[in-house]
């Protein structure tokens, strides 16, 4: 019988080398210095944290009164949120509320409400509750 020549024998140069899982024959193998995935995503291309990152901090004019100021897109979402809470929006207020005692400005004015001065007024302190009373968070 006569016996066929495998890869492996060809290039191994009689050194003991088996094939199999996680161990391609050495002729298949990556070569130094060639990419492995040579149509993969090109140098430079942006993932979508930083497009999504870029699209949020570009800046935008809003106006003022009579002059305009220049914000970034997500500062300007917050600010309009407010506003809208301001005018009586219940949606907005909820909100703003989340936003701020998730930035844990909330838990300073709890704080110095049982200590010596609070920043909110006694009225902004019940329109507080009772906001929070209608959605069911508890402060």
């Amino acid at each position: 019988m006569k016996r066929i020549k495998s890869r492996q024998d060809k290039h191994d140069h009689g050194r003991a080398y088996s094939v199999g899982y996680a161990k391609p024959p050495s002729a298949s193998r990556f070569k130094p210095g060639v990419s492995g995935n040579a149509k993969g995503r090109p140098k430079g291309r942006k993932n979508l944290k930083t497009l999504i990152k870029q699209a949020m901090t570009a800046m935008i004019t809003i106006q003022e009164g009579t002059s305009g100021r220049q914000v970034t897109k997500l500062e300007g979402v917050v600010l309009r949120q407010l506003q809208n809470a301001l005018k009586g929006n219940d949606r907005s207020a909820m909100a703003v509320i989340k936003m701020a005692n998730e930035m844990g400005l909330l838990d300073d004015a709890a704080d110095a409400s049982s200590g010596t001065e609070s920043d909110l007024t006694p009225s902004d302190e019940r329109i507080l509750k009772e906001l929070l009373a209608r959605r069911g968070i508890k402060r």
